[in-house]
C-alpha cells in the first residue's frame, strides 16, 4: 500500500458509506448533522457520496455531532469489536492501520490491534506547518514521545516544546492541541486511554 493512499483504501471501506450509517443509526437528517457541526447540507451530501474528502479537523467535527469517537470513522475495521480479541498481538510496519487525508500534512498508522482495548497507541507522522485543529477534550489521559524533529503541544492554554526524545502526560480533560513549528518532519508516539481517537 502506498503510504499517499486514500481514506477509503485507509480505513479498509467507504468513508462516506461509514459516516451515513452512523448518521442513520442515530436518526439523524442531514440537516441536522448540517446544523450540528455547521456544514452545509451539500457539503455533507458529498462526503457522504465520497466525492469529497473532509480533512481532519471536519472529520473530528463530524465524529462529535455524531456522538462518536474519530476514530470510528478514520479506522472503522479497527473500531468493530471482535469476540475472543487475542492477548498478544504484533503489528508489522507495512500492515498498520493507516490514514492520510487529500491536501493534509498528518498521517497516522494505529499501532494498536484496535480501538476497542484500554489504550490506543498511534504514530503521527506530521509535516512541517501541520495542526491537529482547535484545543479539544475528551475523557481519560494522553501521552506522547516525540521520535523525530519538534513538536509544539498545546494543554490548557499553556505551550510546551518538545523535541525528539522528549515525552509528555496530561489529563484529557484538559483542552489540547498540537503543532510542527519546525522546519523538519516530526514523528512522535501518541498514547490515550481511553482510546477517543
Amino acid at each position: 500500500m502506498s503510504k499517499k493512499t486514500r481514506v477509503e483504501e485507509a480505513a479498509g471501506g467507504s468513508l462516506g458509506g461509514v459516516i451515513r450509517g452512523a448518521r442513520e443509526q442515530h436518526e439523524l437528517t442531514l440537516q441536522q448533522v448540517a446544523k450540528r457541526t455547521r456544514l452545509s447540507v451539500s457539503y455533507l451530501s458529498q462526503i457522504e457520496r465520497n466525492l469529497l474528502h473532509p480533512s481532519v479537523s471536519t472529520l473530528k467535527n463530524i465524529a462529535q455531532s455524531l456522538g462518536i469517537a474519530a476514530g470510528k470513522l478514520m479506522f472503522p475495521g479497527a473500531a468493530a469489536g471482535r469476540p475472543g480479541r487475542a492477548l498478544v498481538s504484533t503489528q508489522r510496519k507495512n500492515e498498520r492501520k493507516r490514514i492520510v487525508f487529500p491536501n493534509s500534512n498528518i498521517e497516522y498508522e494505529l499501532l494498536t490491534p484496535d480501538l476497542r482495548r484500554r489504550v490506543s497507541m498511534l504514530w503521527v507522522t506530521a509535516q512541517p506547518g501541520a495542526e491537529s485543529g482547535p484545543p479539544f477534550t475528551h475523557d481519560g489521559e494522553d501521552g506522547v514521545v516525540v521520535l523525530k524533529g519538534k513538536l509544539s503541544v498545546e494543554i490548557g492554554g499553556v505551550w510546551h516544546e518538545l523535541k525528539a526524545g522528549d515525552s509528555i502526560y496530561f489529563s484529557s480533560a484538559l483542552p489540547h492541541r498540537w503543532c510542527n513549528r519546525g522546519g523538519s518532519v516530526a514523528e512522535a508516539i501518541w498514547v490515550t486511554s481511553p482510546p477517543s481517537f
